[in-house]
């Protein structure tokens, strides 16, 4: 049995990444660890503070003993034309492993595509417009988080990206003779059925609940961590975590507060 752990939009190096949290779950046995997409903010690697690189370095140590699955993310870099290096190759550099577009994950239930979805996001065209709401979404943040990410979720879906991508990414899965789906990008966690394709976001780890895709046992399903102990949690398939969990071991800071259902 083959237990795979997919995980996006870690954004290491921005202020409201939660690495305490992700070094919790990174300790857990598991044999693959695919990263899909953003897994740094940008990269500004001088943003990245000590609790962000044992991170890295967590990060390079699975590459050695296991199998890690990296997958590009809009944040991680940019293509040059006819180099032989450049901006996204950084990050695959740094952690020894190689840099994929999409990855086939075969399961008992068939095969599931795995990609960051950035590239059915139509928002994206709109450089000025994403901008200032990113300009937004910062500047609200540092008067109050909770306010932050409501905004950001009004504004996504009155705009209508999330149930774009979501369309757009079930109907590439299934040009692709695949049963399901796995993205990330939009940062808003799904667990859900779209035209017989089974559609799942991993949400992210900038806001809380932090959330990933658990695939084992024949099941591909949402989670979210709140230390190592899990309990199950009625039809959705979601795990709610226990609490009274340690604190991540070798890191400085708070410990992390109790999680709700991710609805």
């Amino acid at each position: 049995m083959t237990t795979t752990l997919i995980i996006s939009d870690v954004h290491l190096g921005s202020r409201h990444c939660h690495p305490v949290l992700l070094s919790q779950l990174l300790q857990t046995e598991f044999d693959r660890l695919i990263l899909n997409g953003d897994t740094v903010n940008s990269l500004n690697l001088k943003k990245l503070k000590p609790k962000h690189w044992a991170v890295v370095g967590r990060l390079r140590e699975i590459a050695r003993k296991r199998d890690l699955v990296l997958i590009r993310g809009n944040h991680d870099g940019l293509h040059l034309e006819g180099q032989p290096f450049g901006p996204l190759d950084v990050l695959a550099t740094l952690l020894g492993v190689e840099l994929h577009e999409e990855y086939r994950l075969e399961t008992d239930q068939g095969p599931y595509l795995v990609l960051h979805g950035d590239q059915f996001d139509p928002t994206l065209n709109w450089p000025v417009l994403t901008d200032a709401a990113g300009w937004c979404y910062r500047a609200t943040g540092k008067v109050s988080k909770k306010a932050a990410r409501w905004l950001k979720e009004r504004a996504r879906r009155m705009g209508g990206a999330v149930e774009v991508v979501k369309w757009k990414a079930a109907a590439y899965a299934r040009r692709r003779g695949c049963k399901g789906v796995v993205i990330g990008h939009t940062h808003f966690c799904d667990d859900d059925w779209f035209e017989g394709i089974h559609y799942l976001n991993t949400g992210c780890w900038v806001d809380k609940p932090c959330t990933y895709v658990l695939a084992e046992e024949g099941q591909v399903r949402l989670c979210q961590w709140g230390g190592p102990t899990f309990q199950p949690a009625g039809r959705s398939g979601l795990l709610i975590p226990a609490t009274g969990f340690p604190p991540a071991l070798g890191l400085s800071g708070a410990d992390p507060e109790p999680v709700q259902k991710c609805v």
